[in-house]
């Protein structure tokens, strides 16, 4: 993704933040990577990557009416959070 956007780049951060904290591989991330298979997210890690974003982002398209289970890989969150931004 060479042509990244703030938002994308947050993300990215973020869940290389949860992934530190909670000790999980690091992988590249791509859109078709899966949020729970391949990053080994948690419920736990999933609520606190929803947080973290509302406070880096300042938005919460959760809070809309967007139900979680829409959000499977990363593509999902990148455009989700885009739409949102």
């Amino acid at each position: 993704m060479a042509d990244m956007s703030k938002v994308e780049e947050t993300i990215n951060k973020v869940i290389g933040d949860i992934q530190e904290q909670q000790g999980l591989r690091k992988v590249e991330l791509e859109n078709s990577l899966e949020i729970v298979a391949d990053l080994g997210f948690k419920s736990l890690d999933i609520a606190q990557l929803i947080a973290s974003l509302e406070v880096e982002l300042g938005t919460d398209p959760f809070s809309t009416g967007v139900p979680l289970a829409d959000v499977v890989n990363m593509g999902d969150l990148y455009n989700l959070y885009q739409a949102h931004a």
